[in-house]
């Protein structure tokens, strides 16, 4: 459990550095990051062209896998602005949770599981294979942030 909250604290103190990586990448490839309704969906559809992976094994090329990280770390931030009684946690509420360890959004009101949590790193992930396994929705990244205000 150490290790793991001490991976969780190193990843939050870069959050900020990660998120003027991912700001830098979208720059160079004319999209501006911005957590506007606008902004989000020029994301998702960066994301959407220019993901890469193998469909036949869904798996992503590895350095979509730091995107996707830094792209989960800005949409968590995103859901924190806009309710700011969220927060970025180290899930450990059950070792038999799919979060795990894991960073994730919680403090929720709108649901009755006081565990109930948001993992963008995850479902940012989970995206990708459906894209590259030509499936998945056009307005991902607006709809999770209306999602989690919906729930907040």
């Amino acid at each position: 459990m150490r290790e793991a909250q001490a991976a969780f604290q190193r990843l939050m103190a870069a959050k900020s550095e990660r998120i003027d990586e991912l700001r830098r990448l979208l720059e160079n490839n004319g999209v501006e990051l911005s957590s506007s309704s606008a902004g989000l969906q020029a994301l998702n559809d960066w994301f959407r062209s220019e993901v890469e992976g193998d469909p036949a094994v869904s798996r992503l090329r590895p350095i979509w896998y730091a995107v996707v990280n830094d792209i989960g770390l800005f949409l968590g931030d995103v859901m924190i602005e806009q309710n700011p009684h969220l927060k970025w946690v180290m899930f450990d509420k059950g070792k038999r949770d799919l979060a795990y360890q894991r960073h994730v959004i919680m403090g929720f009101k709108g649901v009755a599981n006081p565990k109930y949590n948001v993992d963008p790193d995850l479902l940012v992930g989970m995206y990708g294979h459906r894209i590259i396994a030509g499936q998945g929705e056009t307005d991902a990244f607006v709809s999770w942030i209306d999602g989690a205000t919906a729930k907040a």
